[in-house]
């Protein structure tokens, strides 16, 4: 007999038998956890794409970090930079000795020269400087000029400047003034090893 000479409904049982057969192959032999691997794999794949999202964000901190350690050195690099123009708990002897001597360069005759009590602030301490002098216009000018040309901070304020009403001295104008400076305050826990007493 040929399949040529088979009537249509041959077709349909053979192919149903045909399908029969490939079903009992496939439940008989094919391994029975078939569900539970595809759930293993979906599983998996769960997974793996957890870590690669933790590996995403794991390259974003390290260039984060990269970029944070940048700006710590650039901080830093401000830092130095700043502290070479505030002047330090130990050297504050040093620059008051100098003002005293910059008065006496500028021929100004000193009266008052009275360090008031540090005032603490976020990162440093001002030092104000309560100072009462006698001369001429000219040489409390050029006073003026070299503590504003001095590497360190210093501030002139409240000057009072007035004729000289003093007598025995020769001078045309008698200033009060309040000259500050600020101090670094280094910081209580620093790992540079330095602290404020």
């Amino acid at each position: 007999m040929s399949l040529k000479n088979l009537p249509w409904w041959g077709y349909i049982v053979g192919a149903s038998v045909v399908a029969l057969v490939i079903w009992w192959f496939g439940s008989n032999f094919a391994p029975a956890d078939l569900t539970r691997k595809g759930k293993q794999v979906a599983n998996l794949e769960q997974q793996l794409e957890k870590k690669q999202a933790e590996i995403r964000k794991a390259k974003q901190a390290v260039a984060k970090i990269d970029e944070l350690e940048r700006e710590i050195a650039d901080l830093e690099l401000k830092l130095a930079d700043l502290k070479q123009i505030l002047p330090t708990s130990a050297e504050m002897g040093d620059l008051l000795k100098w003002i005293k001597s910059l008065a006496d360069q500028t021929n100004l005759d000193l009266r008052v020269f009275n360090p008031q009590g540090p005032k603490d602030q976020e990162f440093l301490r001002e030092q104000p400087i309560s100072m009462e002098v006698f001369g001429n216009y000219h040489q409390l000018g050029m006073f003026f000029d070299r503590v504003s040309k001095y590497a360190r901070i210093i501030n002139v304020e409240n000057v009072n400047v007035g004729p000289n009403k003093a007598r025995g001295v020769r001078s045309s104008i008698a200033a009060k003034f309040v000259a500050k400076t600020y101090i670094y305050n280094e910081p209580k826990d620093g790992s540079s090893g330095g602290g404020d007493a």
